[in-house]
């Protein structure tokens, strides 16, 4: 909260200070751009060239996530042509900016539109005591680091491209070019990881700072994070005890720090534990020195292959991560009969859209293709297949009450009243369980409608978020025999990308 109001006061004193300046009108008729941290300001550079003027706004050093404009940030921001930033998983304070920021002035470019963004979660960092923190750590609903996959860099780039070529159509020709030279050197880093990765004898890697899901995710690999581990401080005597235990159990040789690493930890873990510190530098900030020297993402990228080599030209067993196999939930199907309660249809009132619409347009393309690398069961094409079977049904939209429901096919609607009559618990193939909750029409017309089962990864009363349905006219214990078609339903206000997240996150 005090985060909030610092940035709202920041707000304030510049409205103030735009009032008074007339909002501070650029001089020397360049285009100019204003970047959040490294990747973004390496890859609008590339893109733009000599053709703008590129400012990066967080400077080395400072901790992203931590990050709060200044009153002169901000000023700095609103007084750019074009404002780019990656995403507000990772730049947090920028959904409270836009709100002040002049769209029509500014050409706001995120960077990752348009990208699914795997489910976030808790890096450990210390940091001095700040009461302004809620907790220690960051936690992000989406993991934003998909720079640090070569692959999915060259998307961010195609992106930025896209939205400055828009805005600035008479460089459309210059900026295509400048990124296409780029692309072809991200291409060769890609290909770089891809040849180098793909021959790994051992496909684990243990890091400290976990930001390489994507780059795990994308060439073969598995990141097991060591939680409670400072990349600056040493581990206590018990910590320091389980550490050593579980790097011997697990014969691991190497943990991978940020750059900032103290040589203390590094001693002191080589010693007691038997293990190697070296780095993977998430590249969130380069300094001057470094970029003076040469320095930049596709070096310190090839220098982050080097350092994974060590792990993975080496033969090892599977890593086991420190928490060990994760808790079965409700939501896998895994639950006591006791904990199973009645629901009514109030449970699922709403206007709801089937998401089959979005697999035939190809919207759900990336939830396959992240499926597929996260199991490694089915190829992409295969879940598509899958799920095609599943979602498939010409029923548009179901609009539902607490007595009703109305399922609408083509404009052409059907409306019917309905009753509960139970729930069955039904046990799958693969060991886990599902609970369909069973209504059943008053009315004698209703036809195919008759008999309706929901199934949402519920057990208990409760507001659904989507929901897979089955019907028709025969009977209940009919329907329990479908398992292969599932209609699935979500809100009618959710737009396609935020479903294809909603998917991806559970």
């Amino acid at each position: 909260m005090k985060k909030l109001l610092k940035l709202g006061l920041g707000l304030s004193v510049f409205a103030l200070a735009a009032c008074a300046n007339g909002g501070g009108a650029k001089k020397d008729g360049e285009i100019d751009i204003v970047t959040t941290f490294y990747p973004v300001y390496e890859f609008t550079k590339q893109v733009v060239g000599d053709d703008a003027n590129v400012e990066l706004l967080i400077p080395a050093g400072t901790e992203v996530h931590d990050f709060e404009p200044s009153a002169k940030n901000i000023a700095t921001i609103q007084e750019a042509d074009a404002f780019v930033y990656e995403n507000e998983n990772m730049e947090t304070w920028v959904p409270h900016l836009l709100e002040s920021v002049d769209a029509e002035k500014v050409n706001v470019n995120k960077a990752t539109e348009g990208m699914l963004l795997l489910p976030g979660g808790h890096e450990d960092h210390d940091h001095e005591e700040d009461h302004d923190h809620e907790e220690e750590g960051h936690h992000h609903a989406f993991d934003p680091h998909v720079w640090l996959s070569p692959s999915r860099s060259i998307q961010l780039v195609e992106t930025i491209r896209d939205g400055l070529s828009e805005k600035y159509p008479e460089k459309k020709e210059d900026f295509g070019k400048n990124a296409a030279a780029y692309i072809e050197k991200l291409q060769d880093l890609d290909k770089e990881y891809t040849d180098t990765l793909s021959a790994a004898k051992q496909k684990y890697f243990v890091t400290q700072h976990t930001a390489f899901a994507y780059l795990a995710l994308d060439y073969g690999l598995k990141q097991v994070s060591i939680t409670g581990l400072s990349a600056d401080e040493d581990p206590t005597p018990a910590r320091l005890a389980q550490l050593t235990n579980y790097i011997k159990e697990n014969d691991i040789k190497y943990i991978y720090f940020e750059e900032n690493a103290s040589k203390s930890i590094a001693e002191t873990l080589a010693k007691e534990a038997g293990v190697s510190l070296d780095v993977l530098n998430p590249l969130e900030s380069l300094t001057d020195e470094a970029m003076k020297d040469g320095a930049d993402y596709i070096s310190v990228m090839q220098d982050n292959l080097k350092a994974l080599e060590k792990t993975t030209s080496q033969p090892g067993k599977d890593i086991v991560p420190e928490e060990g196999e994760a808790a079965k939930t409700v939501y896998q199907g895994y639950f006591e009969d006791s904990a199973v309660k009645d629901r009514s249809l109030s449970d699922y009132a709403g206007d709801w859209q089937s998401v089959y619409p979005y697999l035939l347009d190809g919207t759900l393309d990336q939830v396959w293709d992240y499926k597929a690398k996260l199991s490694g069961t089915m190829t992409a094409a295969e879940y598509k297949e899958y799920y095609d079977t599943g979602y498939k049904t010409d029923i548009n939209q179901i609009k539902i009450d607490d007595k009703t429901m109305e399922f609408i096919i083509n404009g052409e609607s059907h409306k019917y009243n309905y009753k509960y009559v139970g729930y069955k618990i039904l046990t799958y193939k693969k060991g886990n369980r599902g609970v369909r909750f069973l209504f059943e029409a008053t009315d004698t017309d209703a036809g195919d409608y008759k008999f309706v089962q929901f199934s949402d990864h519920k057990i208990a009363p409760g507001e659904t978020d989507h929901f897979h349905i089955f019907y028709g006219g025969e009977s209940q214990e009919k329907l329990f025999e479908e398992m292969e078609k599932w209609p699935t339903y979500y809100p009618s206000d959710m737009n396609a990308m935020e479903i294809a997240q909603e998917m991806l996150a559970h």
